[in-house]
């Protein structure tokens, strides 16, 4: 009889385990996790109340394509709802990125003190990670152009960046995006971008004209909404 084994795809086994990080307080008490951007000040009282109405209907599958919610945002940022994408968090979003665009023989790219998740997403596609070097703990744009090769598809750049904090201004996103060949996609994570003020740094999700650029914010850091798993996505028209 054979001895072969079911064998995972290509890039599975490289994958380590994505380790959150850790807080202990004394007394057992539970702690807030500002590492994790928890926000001790809890989410809107109003969405507490959504929350608890939406008890009632758990009995009920919910809407696929997440309507209401993308009718919401788009009302409030000014964006075109049918370009904006609803997951289970920005984890999910960044998955289903790779998934559809990555396979065996392509690379990503995403700066050295990037988050955990971009490694692992283009791993388990079978596509190899490429890491720039960072510049003073903040993302290269030349390191990253620099990396970029015939089989480059992807890269990924957390701006802010969690957990250095470091900020790419609006003019560096844009030489970056200019600087990539059409067919790659340029991935800004925008989890934290609630937290910069300022005139340099542009957190609207929005696109211009391009068609290889996507924005994934989320509800889990400046909204409180972390245990609800909620992010979104703002794409290029198809």
């Amino acid at each position: 009889m054979s001895q072969k084994q079911p064998a995972p795809q290509p890039g599975i086994l490289e994958i380590d385990p994505y380790i959150p990080g850790a807080s202990h307080l004394p007394s057992g008490r539970t702690p807030i996790k500002l590492s994790s951007n928890e926000t001790p000040l809890g989410p809107s009282p109003a969405a507490l109340q959504a929350y608890r109405d939406a008890a009632d209907t758990l009995e009920r599958y919910p809407d696929g394509q997440a309507t209401k919610l993308r009718e919401a945002i788009a009302q409030v940022h000014g964006l075109n709802a049918d370009q904006i994408i609803c997951g289970a968090g920005s984890d999910e979003l960044l998955n289903l990125l790779a998934a559809a665009y990555l396979g065996p023989g392509d690379e990503a790219i995403y700066s050295e003190h990037g988050f955990l998740v971009y490694r692992i997403a283009i791993l388990a596609n079978g596509a190899t990670p490429v890491i720039a070097p960072e510049t003073d703990l903040t993302t290269d744009v030349d390191a990253i152009l620099a990396s970029v090769t015939p089989k480059t598809r992807m890269v990924f750049v957390a701006n802010p960046n969690n957990p250095t904090g470091s900020v790419l201004p609006a003019a560096e996103v844009e030489r970056l995006r200019a600087g990539l060949p059409d067919d790659i996609i340029l991935v800004l994570d925008g989890a934290y971008a609630e937290y910069v003020e300022g005139d340099a740094y542009n957190d609207r999700p929005e696109l211009d004209e391009s068609t290889n650029k996507e924005m994934t914010p989320t509800f889990s850091k400046n909204h409180g909404l972390a245990a609800l798993r909620q992010g979104w996505q703002y794409a290029p028209q198809a």
